[in-house]
């Protein structure tokens, strides 16, 4: 008999939503080179350090996902697993953004430091400045 059938109806909501983030259909991915210098980019801008072989990562299908805030085109969950969606996978905002998260062991946008001093955010990421990362901006993909 399940002990889950004792527990009030919202309580045992809660207990299978915490039992893990599922994005969908996602593939593990080994990381990019290029990701090396990014994860060396965000330990400087942050003033944290951490071991970046530490990272899983995990590619998922299509444009954005499912996550707690909407849609993500990124997500970091604890014990340094970071899922990206495919479309993203080699934007360096979205990339650092979410190592950002695994440097700090946290989910959170504190200002400091995903707006300044590293420049993390929608808001704030001053590089590639596509169409798409504006359309995107303005629809509100969340990370």
């Amino acid at each position: 008999m399940s002990r889950l059938r004792f527990l009030p109806p919202a309580f045992t909501l809660l207990l299978l939503a915490a039992c893990g983030f599922d994005p969908g259909d996602e593939s593990p991915m080994a990381p990019p080179a290029v990701y090396r210098e990014w994860w060396g980019k965000t330990e400087a801008c942050s003033g944290l350090t951490g071991d970046f072989g530490r990272v899983s990562w995990s590619v998922v299908v299509g444009p954005s996902f499912p996550c707690s805030s909407g849609r993500c085109a990124g997500h970091w969950e604890p014990g340094h697993r970071i899922y990206l969606a495919e479309g993203w996978a080699m934007n360096e905002m979205v990339v650092r953004h979410e190592m950002l998260h695994d440097l700090l062991d946290r989910s959170g946008h504190p200002e400091v430091p995903f707006g300044t001093p590293c420049t993390l955010t929608w808001a704030t990421w001053q590089g590639d400045r596509s169409p798409l990362l504006a359309a995107l901006t303005h629809g509100r993909a969340d990370f």
